[in-house]
């Protein structure tokens, strides 16, 4: 639902915990589609109904997708919906629009990956996160190179291999979460700080940013050349931000007022 600048994304199947299953993936692919295609669109706000974020994947049908034929291509079902999510956060991640994931309840394996994906993850203090695939036979492929990217190789390992569920405060000390508020109400509240902060910034510096921070997330060492490229590329993009937005936001600056940009977040 967008309203203003912001598009709210709301998990809402509460009686289930909100899985990620078909159904949810291809509606979070759709309302991303709508997002990206919204120019108004600056912020995408993730935020679940009731009293768990997500408890990650949907195994409520497992006999069911045991039983499904192969695709008329030979693929195998199974692999096919489960590449949907990882595609999902892939896009998510390459969105030019800052995500903002707010945390109310427990966040599991998909879950969690949600909230790693994002740009920035607030949570409440009574949350809790975990990835239990391996304590059920499974592997968290898809999330897993987000997970990685937020919290670092080794700590992902001990939370992958182990299926330790860890505390919001835990959460906040790896990194997985930005912020730790006390409850809904303060969760709220800092929300539409965070999300009033993203608003006070030029739509499309934040954009470039986003851009140039996953450049530099894949990899970017002297050695290959590759710094080289991207400072190169950089420089670019701070000019053309210089001859662009860049006019109007130092003249705000210096004239004690907010830049056109500056929209109320309206949540």
């Amino acid at each position: 639902m967008q309203r203003g600048a912001v598009f709210h994304i709301k998990l809402s199947q509460p009686e289930a915990r909100n899985p990620l299953g078909h159904e949810m993936i291809t509606a979070l692919n759709a309302a991303l589609d709508e997002a990206d295609s919204s120019p108004a669109v600056r912020v995408l706000l993730f935020t679940a109904a009731g009293p768990a974020f997500s408890a990650g994947g949907n195994l409520g049908n497992l006999n069911e997708r045991l039983q499904a034929p192969l695709g008329p291509d030979g693929q195998d079902p199974i692999a096919v919906g489960n590449r949907q999510y990882g595609s999902f956060l892939a896009r998510l991640t390459t969105s030019p629009k800052v995500s903002v994931v707010a945390v109310q309840g427990h966040a599991i394996g998909g879950g969690a990956g949600l909230a790693c994906a994002a740009d920035i993850s607030i949570g409440v203090a009574s949350a809790r996160f975990g990835f239990p695939e391996t304590s059920i036979g499974l592997v968290p492929g898809q999330i897993l190179p987000f997970v990685v990217a937020r919290i670092g190789v080794q700590s992902a390992r001990r939370l992958m291999l182990t299926g330790e569920r860890i505390t919001a405060a835990e959460a906040h000390r790896l990194g997985l979460l930005d912020e730790v508020v006390e409850d809904a109400h303060a969760l709220a509240a800092r929300t539409r700080s965070v999300v009033e902060s993203i608003l006070a910034c030029g739509p499309a510096a934040s954009a470039a940013t986003k851009q140039l921070l996953s450049q530099v997330a894949s990899g970017v060492g002297a050695e290959s050349g590759a710094l080289t490229a991207y400072l190169d590329e950089a420089s670019l993009v701070f000019a053309r931000q210089m001859r662009s937005e860049a006019v109007e936001g130092v003249s705000a600056s210096r004239a004690k007022r907010k830049p056109r940009w500056a929209v109320p977040a309206e949540l």
